[in-house]
């Protein structure tokens, strides 16, 4: 099978499993992170393909030439010892042109905005001098309106679509892998929102997860709120009301979120006694213990988001909101 038709094949198969993909009607985490190995790979090798072959179509070519030069070289000066030493010159200059270099193919950058939340992607294929192309706001897509509608999103006369933006960007998990996350936020918060994360990355600080709130939908947006914090996802945008509150949460604009909200409980002292909802938190209600991910003031996230002016629930009096931020 020839090389171009080989490409073909990977890049019908690539927009087969796309196809597939996007007209899901529900986005299971651990669903999607399959799928986003088999696209990741698939974008890799078809992109890397096609670097290898336009490099080996270049060096057929000067091959060729080299080839044509050395003989004219050789018919008319074989009799000529100098001549011959040339000839030798010219030998050892063509094979260094022949030596292509495959040692930084192209990344599956060009894709990002199709690569779901959750992908592990390999450090290999990443720039690190060109961080800005993995921190991305979007205007909201219909993909994504249809994702978010009647759950995360509901008509109301306070926040419209086009108050908001859907951001793409990298995290160091808790496996200190590389990771896609995904958030919804404040169209006019969103350069915040990629400054911070982008420092946050640059420190390689941790965030276990940041998928929509929409994968753990329950029916209601108080108790998948409380369904994503279970399993310690971080997340940003829910229209919904205070905890305790009739009022919006400015979660319900996009002006908050929750970082790593296991280690960073919500604990009351309106009583006098700390009290939480969450039970995977119980290890971190003492604040003092060390123990990794935990926020405080020195905490380099604290530092971050207060830099940009976010405001930190672990700073409030009665309540303590660990894990929130918000401007």
């Amino acid at each position: 099978m020839s090389a171009g038709l080989g490409l073909v094949i990977l890049i019908i198969s690539a927009v087969i499993i796309l196809t597939v993909f996007i007209k899901r009607t529900s986005r299971e985490p651990a669903d999607n992170y399959l799928v986003s190995q088999v696209i990741t790979k698939l974008l890799i090798e078809i992109e890397t393909k096609e670097y290898v072959e336009d490099e080996a179509f270049i060096a057929e070519d000067v091959s060729e030439e080299n080839m044509s030069v050395e003989s004219e070289v050789l018919a008319e000066n074989e009799d000529d010892a100098s001549e011959d030493i040339i000839t030798e010159d010219v030998s050892e200059e063509d094979a260094d042109t022949n030596q292509i270099d495959l040692s930084d193919p192209p990344s599956v950058i060009a894709n990002w905005e199709i690569i779901p939340a959750g992908t592990i992607i390999d450090a290999s294929v990443i720039d690190f001098n060109n961080l800005s192309q993995y921190f991305v706001a979007y205007e909201i897509s219909d993909e994504v309106f249809s994702f978010i509608n009647e759950k995360s999103y509901q008509e109301n006369p306070d926040v419209a679509l086009s108050d908001l933006r859907y951001m793409k960007l990298l995290h160091y998990n808790f496996n200190h892998e590389l990771q896609v996350g995904e958030l919804i936020v404040a169209a006019d918060l969103q350069s915040d929102f990629i400054g911070i994360f982008t420092e946050l990355f640059q420190a390689e600080y941790e965030i276990q997860s940041m998928y929509l709130p929409d994968n753990y939908w329950t029916g209601d947006p108080t108790s998948t709120d409380s369904a994503s914090i279970d399993v310690n996802n971080t997340s940003c945008f829910m229209y919904r009301p205070a905890t305790g509150s009739g009022n919006l949460s400015k979660h319900a604009y996009g002006r908050a979120i929750d970082i790593n909200p296991q280690q960073n409980p919500y604990v009351s002292y309106t009583s006098g006694s700390p009290k939480w909802s969450h039970e995977n938190a119980n290890d971190y209600i003492d604040r003092t213990t060390g123990l990794p991910h935990v926020i405080t003031e020195e905490d380099i996230c604290y530092q971050v988001f207060t830099k940009y002016g976010f405001t930190w629930g672990g700073s409030w009096a009665n309540v303590k909101d660990y894990q929130h931020f918000q401007k």
